[in-house]
């Protein structure tokens, strides 16, 4: 009988429970792969830049690796194409100049 009304508590204390809580604070989009992470990331410490946008992007199967390059967008308005041709690889990123771009 015990067991039934520990169940029973549980059972409404999980039904009560926000989802939101258990959601991820950025998620993935649904076609870009945990490398947008890892961008993220060196965007942030190299470029100062905050990642507004992911514009464009393309995976390249090298080999038995896959490589990513594209362009991303900064929250203060700088583009920058980046190129990485495998995931043990840092990115290689630069700045999209007005006369490149």
């Amino acid at each position: 009988m015990r067991t039934i009304r520990y169940a029973a508590v549980l059972s409404i204390l999980l039904a009560h429970t926000p989802v939101a809580a258990w959601a991820d604070d950025d998620p993935l989009q649904p076609s870009e792969g945990p490398w947008r992470i890892i961008l993220k990331n060196q965007l942030k410490s190299e470029k100062a830049c905050d990642l507004n946008e992911v514009l464009a992007y393309q995976e390249v199967p090298l080999g038995n690796d896959v490589g990513v390059d594209g362009r991303v967008s900064c929250f203060d308005g700088r583009e920058f194409n980046f190129t990485r041709k495998s995931k043990h690889q840092k990115f290689s990123i630069e700045i999209c100049a007005p006369a490149v771009c």
